[in-house]
């Protein structure tokens, strides 16, 4: 699932509360677990120049960069954060946040799923269907994600009370569609 849906999906799910402290904390959550995937691609290809198809067949793959994503998308250390700062509001969102970033990932990853397990375990769940991937149901992944997106920006257009905040939904789903399209054409950061 790409990075603006999480953000929208998180915000709709669990923005029930007023206050920019809690939309921050909720927006952060979902962001985070994606963060190391764009440190990975900035480092790679702008950095290094390292060419996309290394960059997603042989780099992506590597077990540094893996234990790297991991550590960001750990079921557990997001639950042992919850539990550590459940008594504080915004703590406890962003930790929420991040464990449903995970929960929506791990049905739409193939071969690039994470490890949500680590660091119990190296086991990554294997799914059938892709968000991506039109060999493995991407079409489906995509359509799911499409419906969630446009859910999420339908309740969250509703519940914001702000104008800045009603302005970061199209903000998000320009990015979402920029982001398809760059999927669609082969063109992610070419």
């Amino acid at each position: 699932m790409n990075t603006p849906t999480h953000a929208l999906v998180s915000w709709a799910l669990l923005g029930r509360g007023p206050g920019r402290t809690q939309a921050r904390a909720i927006v952060a959550g979902a962001l985070v677990p994606d963060a190391p995937m764009w440190v990975f691609y900035v480092w790679e290809r702008w950095v290094l120049g390292v060419n996309q198809a290394v960059l997603w067949g042989e780099r992506y793959f590597d077990r540094g960069w893996q234990h790297f994503f991991d550590v960001f998308n750990s079921i557990p250390l997001a639950l042992a954060g919850l539990g550590l700062c459940w008594r504080r509001p915004a703590a406890r969102l962003f930790f929420a946040s991040i464990l449903l970033h995970c929960a929506l990932d791990l049905p739409v990853h193939r071969e690039d799923a994470h490890g949500h397990f680590f660091p119990l375990t190296d086991w990554r769940f294997v799914s059938p269907v892709s968000y991506w991937d039109p060999a493995h149901l991407g079409a489906l992944g995509a359509a799911i994600e499409w419906v969630l997106l446009a859910a999420a920006s339908v309740v969250t257009w509703r519940r914001a009370e702000t104008g800045r905040a009603r302005w970061l939904l199209p903000v998000l789903c320009v990015l979402q569609l920029g982001l398809v399209a760059a999927y669609a054409t082969g063109r992610f950061g070419e």
